[in-house]
């Protein structure tokens, strides 16, 4: 039953992409040619990071709006040090330990003060931009670290490096929620933290472990995002890669309410995102147009999600009489 279940939720999202990519064929025969398709997985790799933290999140019924702006601000941090004349592992791990800080932020205050988690990140999300916005005013960074340039340009087989690092990190992903206690853990945390309380599991360190370690997937999008770009400004991440990796958990059937959801399908999200925005920019629309029509997929998705969670709510009140 687990198995059947975890293919039907597989194969909704594997099923929207594929139903994007006809439509995109429809619409422009160039959106699908080979070069611009490469580049299609290239810019979705930052949301695949992003999304994947954004996934686990949502996993426990929680919500990160922090993360976006955390990506800028990492970045930066990164890039100074780097600007500074720090080796690039330093210049790395105090971006790392940039994002886990405010991702511990985000777990104490959802844990020990039972903030909602809404509210708890928007607050951090506001100092985090005062951080990044205090740190931006040293100017731009333009970097020309070598290992970042080559995971940013190198190609393996013809394979761009940034994806390989990605499918790496994706496998990491799945064996992490898939096959460890931890993942079972938010799954359950997600589904019934009532049950999960009298299964003798600590919740509040489940979730507090579960922000720290969306952080490190934050840290990844900042690092791939670096890796791309050899000038680094504010304007790196933000909420617009925030809404770019919240449509693609929502699109690859992840539930606002927590419990449902696979790494299969927010990276079938991510591809659907990527995809959508590329091909707007294809056919010509207005780059201040994208946000908008975005934000209306994101709306679509999130009223299935409702409907989908009604459903199934209805259909196990059925099955218990």
């Amino acid at each position: 039953m687990t198995l059947l279940r975890r293919f039907i939720d597989n194969a909704g999202p594997a099923g929207l992409l594929v139903v994007t990519v006809l439509a995109c064929g429809l619409l422009d025969e160039r959106i699908l040619a080979g070069q611009n398709l490469m580049i299609v997985l290239m810019q979705a790799v930052p949301i695949i990071m992003l999304a994947l933290g954004a996934f686990i999140v949502l996993l426990t019924g929680g919500i990160d709006l922090s993360a976006g702006i955390s990506v800028t601000l990492a970045s930066i941090v990164m890039a100074s040090l780097l600007g500074d004349g720090f080796d690039l592992p330093v210049a790395l791990l105090a971006g790392l330990a940039t994002v886990a800080f405010i991702g511990t932020i985000n777990g104490i205050l959802v844990t020990a003060f039972r903030v909602p988690a809404f509210v708890a990140t928007l607050a951090t999300m506001s100092c985090v931009q005062g951080v990044a916005l205090l740190l931006a005013k040293q100017g731009v960074y333009v970097l020309s670290e070598p290992s970042l340039k080559w995971l940013g340009t190198a190609r393996l087989g013809g394979v761009p490096a940034s994806i390989l690092a990605a499918i790496l990190v994706i496998a990491a992903a799945f064996l992490l929620m898939h096959h460890t206690r931890f993942g079972l853990r938010i799954y359950a945390t997600g589904s019934d933290a009532d049950a999960t309380v009298l299964a003798n599991v600590s919740t509040s360190r489940v979730l507090l472990l579960t922000y720290v370690t969306a952080s490190c997937f934050t840290w990844l999008a900042a690092v791939t995002l670096i890796a791309r770009t050899p000038i680094v400004t504010p304007n790196v991440g933000g909420q617009s890669l925030l809404l770019d990796a919240i449509a693609a958990c929502v699109l690859g059937g992840t539930s606002i309410f927590g419990g449902r959801g696979t790494v299969i399908g927010v990276i079938a999200g991510s591809l659907i995102v990527s995809l959508f925005s590329n091909a707007l920019r294809v056919v010509g629309i207005d780059p201040s147009s994208l946000d908008l029509m975005k934000g209306g997929l994101v709306i679509a998705a999130l009223v299935c999600d409702v409907g989908i969670t009604t459903v199934r709510a209805k259909i196990m009140k059925e099955s218990l009489k």
